[in-house]
């Protein structure tokens, strides 16, 4: 930890803490809203999270003990800052007691002060969530989530706490489990951030393993606990039920995060936060699109659904934005089974830069409340522990003019025709209470009051009967019968999700929701049918799949042809003759959805699976295709299962059939017979490249397989294609494939020849590449470079003279250190004295923001946007607080100091003995498509072929980009970024 070199914008010392009442006259608000201060340190310290109960009581769980669980000593380190630890800690009341504490606060009067203050539970050691319910008072302390009793509700644990799941990671304490969250059908939800793993046990579920951002839910009686949703929101720290009972949670990215459905799987950086727990998942759902100006971040909102704040917010989304000081309000627009997200205006801004929004809730007054971490440093990617531990806010927002302050007494001990009269309030966190507390209870004298209220309603009434039907345990077979065939379309979405929680359907029901999926129009039904799909036995879900995949148009929804694909997913490999049964109605072929979706990923995943049963199934599926004119899709998904895979055994039967229809491989109908070490379809290939007669495409072809399988008999064929061939593509293509042969002499080969290939920039950096992979290449170029001095050193960018260093030998590392001084990485000092230098520069008058946009052009564009078109290799710096001189000259000057989730760059070595570099695109099965850096070519690697691989701490951006400009370019640059 001492020698660890921190990354990122750490404490600002020029931005001083301002006292609570002077920071609350900072913020600027919209028009039509006011903001008063409610508490501040010293009663509040790190607040992380707000919750209110059914009391009107505000708990604040204040998260002192970050960054580090104390008594546990940290044994490595990672380049996101990710750690492990020597031991697991005891689950309280056992074990070290850490600084977290867990406070509620009172309102004795109704005044709007909180004025009564009690530490409920002290002592925890990393704690992130607190929630009442079921007469216990719930904890989330990674790795634990435990529960307290308190029989007496007074707030104060009756005893030692109970431990309802553990496993929970440790690694990151940013990104740890959190916002304990009661779910309408009366599970306990949480999310899980970026860059923490899990492995959950409870007294039900044993190692229910992931990796990352996750929504996950925890049945409180009998202890069985999912994971609800995977992916999304890189790093969410926040969970929002809205009124219909939609998950959402915010985005450590420049939109508004996903919305979550049940069992759906959401965009990831695969190589920070690991693969999906499906290997067979082939793809994701987006985020809901932004309309709107992508700023980073706004992780944590709530969607507004009460009835104090002025109409226009009704509705909205409130989102807190930590990193640029304000509140962001944001309406919701559907789009298919999801919706897009238009960015409205900014209803709260403070441009103190100690403001850190992290929690946001809706009160019992129907006020909005927020935390305020308040702290000038803000990132998570120094490991040193300089947070300014004694600060924190918490704040209200309400309407202008309005009144503050509420009684609303004890909502338990309200009568059950009280506690459903509350199922109409105005207010959604009425409602919400009402709902645990009839979970609480569970009286069966609430069951024919709340029947007669969902058969006899419509709308939000109607649903919110229905999720306390279900509570109070009166959602039997025939109440679900007449609520699956209701008018409001949620209250047929919800029915179908709380039966198919149980797993299995009785055949009435069964049979009543796959008459539905034939007859049902409502996108977001449609949706919830497709996920509890991917929840039934084969024998239910097929008649559901099969209603589905016969309507038009369902193809052009965000969300649900993926959600089809995955409920498809699951039959396979367990019922593959009922889901090949399916496809012997010709009619099916001609869907679009079967068409663009579903078959070539089914004949991927069948063939990926490497088994016998599996196989059989490919082959038929195949034969079916053949008949319907459809193979190419087929072929399509069998050779995508088999790319990066060096030889493949497949069954004689289906070899036959593919052999057969080699007209259907695309552009090389010998691909399968040369991965399956066909001699006469090797000796073809090979001399198909060699002849510049024939198709480019087919050539390209082959070259690119033989880089993938292991044909040493297309080495001398390749070389020659280097040295002759007259197209630039077929050159650098054969350069690529022969990075995959280990001969020594390819490297002394390559290196003699490369005067005469130089000429075209891609063929040349193709070449300097091979080298960078192999130490014996390496020197072979260096001896070409030093002693036969046929080769200049500007040949080689920064970015190809720095490989060389990652081959990690002392040998190659020093020639490379002297023939190209500029890849040796900075020192501190380095980094300081430009940092001063260039702070020099920008004093006096400032610069042309026309004349820096041309420079950020020739510099900068070819890698980032910004407001405008450009690359993809960086981020977009749309979103980036750029006014902030000191964080963008550290990030410009130190490219290293903090790399953005998602443009991380692996270093691999595999088991040939290759050295690359570059990304993990995507993670299918076993196979790990990789991006190298320099040119985006993507290789696909088996596991089984990756002797290792780490983050590098590099970023492909280089150090000293400024180290060439003049102080007034210099002006200019910074001018054009900060206007």
């Amino acid at each position: 930890m001492k020698n660890f070199e921190g990354r990122g914008a750490v404490t600002d010392s020029l931005a001083l803490p301002l006292d609570p009442k002077e920071a609350l006259l900072r913020f600027e608000t919209a028009e039509d809203l006011d903001i008063t201060l409610v508490l501040a340190e010293p009663a509040v310290s790190q607040p992380v999270e707000l919750n209110f109960d059914h009391k009107g009581r505000l708990w604040v769980v204040q998260y002192n003990q970050y960054p580090y669980p104390k008594g546990l000593r940290i044994t490595s380190i990672d380049n996101h800052t990710r750690v492990l630890f020597d031991k697991i800690p005891e689950a309280p009341p056992v074990g070290v007691k850490g600084a977290d504490k867990i406070t509620f606060f009172e309102d004795t009067n109704g005044d709007g002060v909180f004025d009564k203050s009690t530490d409920a539970i002290t002592g925890l050691n990393i704690a992130t969530s607190v929630n009442i319910g079921r007469g216990r008072i719930w904890v989330l302390t990674p790795p634990y989530l435990i529960s307290y009793p308190d029989a007496n509700d007074d707030g104060i644990p009756d005893g030692d706490p109970k431990v309802h799941a553990s496993g929970f990671g440790l690694e990151d304490t940013h990104a740890v489990a959190n916002s304990l969250t009661w779910g309408p059908d009366g599970w306990l939800y949480g999310v899980q951030g970026s860059t923490t793993t899990a492995s959950i046990t409870t007294s039900a579920s044993n190692n229910i393993d992931f990796l990352g951002q996750a929504v996950w839910r925890l049945h409180p009686e009998s202890e069985v606990f999912e994971l609800f949703a995977e992916g999304g929101g890189n790093n969410p720290f926040n969970l929002e039920f809205d009124s219909k009972g939609r998950i959402f949670s915010g985005s450590n990215g420049s939109d508004r995060g996903p919305y979550y459905k049940q069992g759906g799987y959401y965009i990831k950086s695969w190589g920070k936060h690991g693969p999906l727990t499906n290997p067979y998942a082939f793809g994701v759902l987006p985020n809901m699109p932004l309309e709107g100006k992508p700023q980073r971040f706004t992780h944590g909102l709530v969607r507004y659904e009460a009835n104090s704040l002025p109409e226009r917010y009704h509705g909205k989304l409130l989102a807190i934005n930590p990193l640029h000081n304000y509140l962001q309000v944001t309406r919701l627009e559907p789009l298919g089974s999801s919706f897009r997200t238009i960015d409205e205006d900014i209803a709260l801004y403070s441009d103190d830069k100690w403001f850190r929004p992290i929690d946001i809730k809706t009160g019992p007054d129907g006020n909005v409340y927020l935390t305020d971490w308040y702290d000038s440093r803000l990132t998570h990617v120094d490991p040193r522990d300089t947070w300014h531990k004694s600060s924190g806010r918490i704040y209200r927002i309400g309407k202008k003019g309005g009144t503050i302050g509420y009684t609303i007494g004890d909502l338990s001990r309200l009568s059950i025709e009280d506690l459903i009269q509350l199922l109409a309030h105005e207010n959604k966190w009425y409602r919400q209470q009402a709902l645990r507390i009839l979970g609480d209870r569970r009286d069966k004298d609430a069951i024919p009051r709340l029947q007669t209220l969902l058969n006899e309603t419509n709308g939000q009434l109607a649903l919110e009967a229905l999720w306390a039907l279900n509570l109070s345990g009166g959602l039997d077979e025939k109440q679900a019968l007449v609520a699956l065939a209701h008018q409001d379309p949620f209250v047929r979405a919800w029915t179908i999700r709380l039966v198919g929680d149980r797993n299995q359907l009785s055949e009435k029901t069964a049979k009543k929701i796959t008459d539905l999926s034939l007859i049902e129009v409502h996108p977001e039904v449609i949706s919830q049918l497709t996920a509890t799909a991917k929840r039934l036995p084969p024998s239910q879900a097929l008649p559901i799949i099969e209603n589905l995949l016969q309507k038009k148009g369902l193809e052009d929804d965000p969300d649900i042809p993926m959600q089809l694909w995955w409920a498809v997913e699951q039959v396979a490999g367990q019922d593959n003759d009922g889901l090949l049964t399916l496809f012997e109605n010709k009619g099916y072929w001609k869907n679009k959805m079967v068409s663009q979706v579903i078959l070539t990923k089914l004949a991927q995943r069948w063939i990926m699976s490497d088994k016998a049963a599996d196989y059989n199934a490919c082959e038929r599926l195949l034969s079916l295709a053949i008949t319907a004119g459809k193979e190419s899709l087929v072929v399509d998904g069998i050779m995508e299962g088999l790319r990066g895979i060096a030889s493949v055994n497949l069954p004689e039967s289906l070899k036959t059939k593919l052999n057969a229809h080699q007209n259907s491989f695309g552009n090389a109908p010998l691909t399968l017979a040369v991965r399956q070490g066909d001699s006469l379809a090797i000796e073809s290939a090979i001399q198909i490249i060699q002849k510049k007669e024939a198709p480019l495409p087919l050539r390209l072809a082959y070259i690119s397989l033989f880089g993938e399988v292991d044909i040493p008999n297309a080495v001398p064929s390749l070389l020659s294609l280097v040295q002759k061939d007259p197209s630039s593509a077929i050159k650098q293509a054969s350069i690529h494939a022969l990075e995959s042969y280990p001969a020594a002499d390819i490297g002394d080969k390559l290196a003699a020849m490369y005067p005469t290939i130089r000429a075209d920039e891609y063929v040349r950096e193709a070449a300097i590449h091979l080298f960078s992979v192999r130490k014996d290449w390496a020197l072979a170029f260096f001896r070409e470079v030093e002693e036969s001095r046929t080769i200049h050193t500007t040949d080689v960018p920064y970015l190809l003279a720095r490989k060389f260093l990652l081959l990690s030998d002392t040998q190659v590392s020093q020639k490379a250190k002297k023939l190209w001084p500029e890849s040796i990485p900075w020192t501190a000092d380095d980094k300081k004295t430009e940092i001063q230098r260039v702070s020099k520069a920008l004093t006096g008058s400032k610069g042309d923001s026309h004349a820096g946009r041309q420079i950020f052009q020739n510099k900068c564009l070819s890698c980032h946007r910004y407001n405008s078109p450009g690359g993809i290799i960086g981020p977009d710096l749309s979103g980036y607080d750029l006014k902030d001189i000191n964080y963008l000259l550290l990030h410009v000057i130190d490219p290293n100091a903090s790399i953005r989730e998602g443009y991380e760059t692996f270093h691999f070595e595999t088991t040939d003995g290759r050295t690359l570099e570059g990304k993990i695109g995507r993670q299918e099965g076993t196979t790990l498509q990789i991006q190298t850096s320099h040119n985006g070519k993507t290789i696909a690697l088996p596991e089984n072929r990756l002797k290792s691989r780490e983050i590098l701490q590099w970023s492909t951006m280089p150090e000293g980009l400024l180290t060439g400009l003049s102080n007034q370019e210099i002006k200019n640059l910074v001018a054009f970024l900060t206007e």
